[in-house]
């Protein structure tokens, strides 16, 4: 079992262990709170959160190791931000065969570049929507960047992407 842990991609490696660990960072947790409260609701809301990141980091390794993903390289066109905190929302790739393709981001992001090479790790039953020409993607497994060009701060935005 670990030695097929290492042959997974290190961005669906990380994603794993992130989710083991809060899956036992919540069974801290619920030790904590059936040592000092005994309160029974409590308790197995935690439990069962538990067992929910446990769970998934198990199933996240199961495609990973059987290969049911789908890795998308591409360089960044354009970033589309929040209206008032001007966190990312989307990023608009090219892909290496000339598509563009819109995902809509699920983590904060540090600031993305226009330029930058993104790969991102997709499941191989992600639905694929198409508006105007651009693939539309609302999930991924883990994705990763790699460098990209300086930002001259006015081509960053994405006015009208709808």
């Amino acid at each position: 079992m670990f030695k097929a842990f290492k042959q997974i991609p290190e961005p669906l490696q990380k994603q794993i262990l992130y989710r083991l660990g809060y899956g036992f960072a919540i069974l801290f947790v619920t030790i904590m709170l059936l040592y000092h409260t005994m309160e029974l609701f409590s308790v197995l809301a935690c439990v069962f959160i538990m067992i929910f990141f446990i769970v998934n980091s198990f199933l996240l390794f199961r495609r990973a190791v059987i290969g049911e993903y789908v890795v998308v390289r591409g360089e960044c066109l354009g970033v589309t931000l929040t209206p008032i905190k001007r966190r990312t929302k989307a990023i608009i790739l090219l892909t290496e065969d000339s598509q563009k393709i819109q995902i809509v981001i699920k983590q904060r992001l540090k600031k993305i570049n226009v330029g930058s090479k993104i790969m991102l790790y997709v499941a191989s039953n992600m639905p694929v929507y198409e508006n105007n020409g651009v693939h539309l993607l609302n999930s991924y497994l883990a994705r990763e960047r790699k460098g990209g060009k300086t930002d001259d701060g006015g081509s960053r935005t994405l006015r009208n992407t709808r």
